[in-house]
């Protein structure tokens, strides 16, 4: 298929997928509304049902797919994806909603129907790689929400919407809309047992009608090596996991804050502290600290209470990718990772050790984003210093250094884990408990990255520190 709408694409059935869509302004709404409707989401574990508000919640099943949007625009009917990649063509799956009024975006997930268990989102991008052969008699399409039609108004509440929503889809054994029904909390609960802890499904979604919305899920655990870790005084603030590939790659997967007791991150920091080893490798936690990178010995488990394999814009989650070799850790490119939400420590697995079968990546397998599964790139560009200044002042005989650096990454456009600007802050007292006391700040673009480094040279600066004027 080209036309001025969409252009390329692969043979999928007699239709076609991976075909392009070239209207921006219907990408740019589509993954508006993909950004806003994750910004509206809570994850919460079952035995948090009991914190639901009382009254009538409305309920539905979660399926396991992926978001894309039915679509009937200047005459065509077709899938799209948050990203403007298109199903279209021949298809039954299409032909069914022939009817849809022009100028009309249905927001439901696309999937897979089994014969067995539950669908799972990784069996649609496998019927979709299956090409002119696919069975599409298992495409389906679960519809749960109006993004656009004149019959609608898609700032009213839920219920209004999903009333709009029925009478626009005819179902078929393919396309259907999502079934909702008010429940109480304790429903919620015995539905959350029948339905989710039988396997039937993957977890519930409840709607409040504050707008809020729950994925009622159960925990997820991951045995994952500790990797890093950033100090906070006499314990550990905050570590870095890992996860390996089947190759023998670490591949970065997310920080963790939730350790515990302070008597458990006193013990940790021991641990960790006598595994610490050089790296080239800067890594910034979400306050802002630097990594110290340890050699992988201490395997964690970790519960979670969700993985995301994609940011709130759409964009898929990436981080580095790592080998532990000649004592020192080295990047090796950035693949995609889906993301631990609220992971908090459950305790040290000392039976466990960092091999490809006990922190296997496969774990997170079925959460990983399906089109980018390869590692993009070992060659990493060069960042650029962009203002370095120091500053020494002599106290009692003591010489104190503070030193300011601002630098371009110049590798923004690589994915998670890099920001384009890094503020970095040294201050050096031989005559304090902690000699060395360090500060990083992120900065989007060079004017914040410069006024950030303003702001430091004014709270540190004061009389008595003399610039070196070889900086």
């Amino acid at each position: 298929m080209s036309n001025a709408l969409i252009t390329g694409g692969d043979p999928f059935g007699a239709g076609l997928a991976n075909a392009v869509l070239q209207d921006l302004d219907l990408i740019d709404h589509l993954s508006s509304y993909k950004k806003r409707i994750a910004g509206n989401y809570r994850a919460l574990l079952p035995e948090d049902i009991g914190t639901l508000p009382s009254g009538e919640i409305l309920v539905s099943t979660k399926i396991d797919g992926e978001m894309w949007f039915l679509i009937s625009h200047k005459g065509s009917v077709f899938f799209s994806n948050p990203h403007g990649r298109v199903i279209a063509g021949k298809l039954a799956i299409l032909e069914s909603a022939a009817g849809l009024p022009d100028n009309t975006i249905i927001a439901g997930e696309l999937h897979v129907k089994v014969t067995e268990g539950r669908c799972r989102v990784g069996d649609l991008s496998t019927l979709i790689a299956q090409g002119k052969d696919a069975d599409l008699d298992r495409l389906c399409f679960g519809a749960f929400d109006v993004v656009k039609s004149q019959e609608a108004d898609t700032q009213a509440a839920y219920p209004e919407r999903l009333a709009v929503l029925q009478k626009l889809i005819k179902p078929t054994g393919n396309v259907f809309v999502v079934d909702s029904e008010e429940l109480d909390r304790k429903a919620v609960s015995e539905r959350f047992d029948a339905e989710v802890l039988s396997g039937k499904s993957e977890g519930l979604i409840a709607r409040l009608n504050t707008g809020l919305v729950y994925k009622l899920k159960p925990a997820i655990t991951i045995d994952a090596v500790i990797i890093a870790f950033t100090p906070n005084g006499d314990m550990v603030r905050s570590v870095l996991l890992g996860l390996m590939t089947p190759d023998g790659l670490m591949q970065v997967f997310g920080g963790c804050g939730n350790l515990g007791s302070d008597e458990n991150r006193r013990d940790l920091l021991k641990k960790l502290e006598a595994l610490k080893v050089a790296s080239p490798i800067r890594w910034a936690s979400e306050t802002g600290s630097l990594y110290s990178f340890v050699k992988p010995h201490i395997v964690a488990e970790i519960k979670l209470t969700d993985l995301q394999s994609e940011h709130s814009d759409g964009a898929v989650s990436k981080a580095m990718r790592l080998i532990f070799e000649e004592n020192q850790w080295k990047n090796t490119g950035m693949a995609s990772c889906p993301r631990p939400i609220h992971p908090a420590l459950v305790n040290l697995r000392d039976d466990k050790s960092a091999n490809v079968t006990d922190i296997r990546m496969s774990q997170v397998a079925e959460y990983t984003a399906a089109e980018e599964l390869k590692v993009v790139g070992v060659q990493m560009p060069p960042s650029s210093i962009i203002r370095r200044e120091v500053w020494s002042k002599e106290t009692k005989g003591v010489v104190g250094v503070r030193k300011l650096l601002v630098w371009k990454t110049n590798k923004q456009d690589l994915g998670a884990g890099f920001s384009a600007y890094v503020v970095h802050w040294t201050d050096y007292s031989p005559g304090r408990a902690s000699p060395l006391d360090r500060e990083v700040k992120l900065a989007p673009d060079e004017k914040t990255a410069l006024a950030l480094a303003d702001s430091m040279v004014e709270d540190n600066i004061k009389k008595g520190w003399e610039k070196y004027s070889g900086a």
